[in-house]
């Protein structure tokens, strides 16, 4: 956890040798103070949801002007503090020049993101899929693939969920259903640009299984990525995890016993790429009597250069 004094207790050096200074301010609130790349008195803020941003702020120590943005946090909950000293790990704390007005309004612009829940109404459906998805990587991690962490893509619009290499793409499904039904866009398993690899993932919800919030921290403990554990907490936000927030449980041992791969050529869809003036095609897939790929050969597709 980041220390994050009184700002009135910043020492002189500080300010001349940091671009960046956590502290908290006179009112008990986190605070983020990031050198100006300019020497502007002329000040101006504005507050998001989540943090106020005083613009262009001048600290005076022993006669000599130090020219700083403000970032503070409105809650002091002790959530909303935890929130704080993340992104101050993992984005704040990587500047390493002076910015001006321009470059922080586009830099809390993006961190806004980052406090954004999904609404309870949607939360047990992404919790289905993030699970499902965080399975994956765990499940193929564990049978040999470590690449596999480095190929979790960061942009929750990505087409598929994980991009193999430039010939292979893997979209994961994940069901609380019996049957091993899923729901796809045809472009996901319509390709012939590339091979599409579908980890259909059969969850039961269990009181002794695992959390979601437990999967999350064993999956964030094989990244090593900066970057790629920032946009893992971001996911736990959007998912709804936090302190006291567990989230979702299922039976992780049957979820290993049916986990199952499959080469999307081999699912039933419509057989045809595309169709002139007709967009958005999605439909149900029952994958139960598709042929599906055993451990040795999925890593071959996998591990294929």
């Amino acid at each position: 956890m980041t220390k994050f004094k009184y700002i009135s207790s910043i020492t002189e050096s500080e300010l001349e040798d940091n671009i960046v200074v956590p502290c908290t301010d006179e009112d008990g609130f986190p605070c983020i103070l990031i050198k100006n790349a300019k020497s502007k008195t002329i000040s101006s803020g504005y507050s998001t949801d989540n943090m106020e941003i005083k613009i262009n702020r001048v600290l005076l120590r022993n006669g000599k002007d130090y020219f700083f943005h403000i970032i503070r946090a409105k809650k002091t909950d002790a959530y909303s503090r935890n929130q704080f000293d993340t992104i101050f790990e993992f984005v704040f704390k990587k500047i390493e020049s002076p910015i001006d007005d321009v470059e922080l309004s586009g830099l809390i612009t993006s961190l806004e993101d980052y406090f954004k829940t999904t609404p309870e109404k949607n939360k047990r459906e992404i919790q289905i899929g993030v699970f499902g998805e965080l399975f994956t990587i765990k499940y193929l991690y564990d049978i040999g693939y470590e690449d596999i962490v480095e190929k979790f893509h960061k942009n929750f619009y990505s087409k598929h969920d994980i991009e193999i290499n430039s010939k292979v793409r893997m979209e994961v499904k994940s069901t609380t259903s019996e049957k091993r039904i899923h729901h796809f866009k045809h472009n996901q398993i319509m390709r012939n640009d590339v091979k599409v690899i579908l980890s259909s993932v059969m969850l039961e919800e269990s009181k002794e299984g695992v959390s979601l919030k437990s999967l999350f921290e064993d999956v964030m403990s094989l990244f090593d990525d900066p970057d790629a554990k920032f946009a893992l907490q971001k996911l736990m936000i959007r998912c709804g995890i936090a302190d006291g927030e567990e989230g979702m449980s299922f039976a992780y041992e049957k979820a290993l016993t049916d986990i199952k791969f499959y080469d999307a050529v081999n699912l039933p869809k419509i057989d045809k790429e595309s169709f002139e003036g007709i967009t958005n095609i999605e439909y149900d897939v029952d994958c139960s009597n598709c042929n599906f790929l055993n451990v040795d050969d999925l890593l071959i597709v996998l591990q294929e250069k």
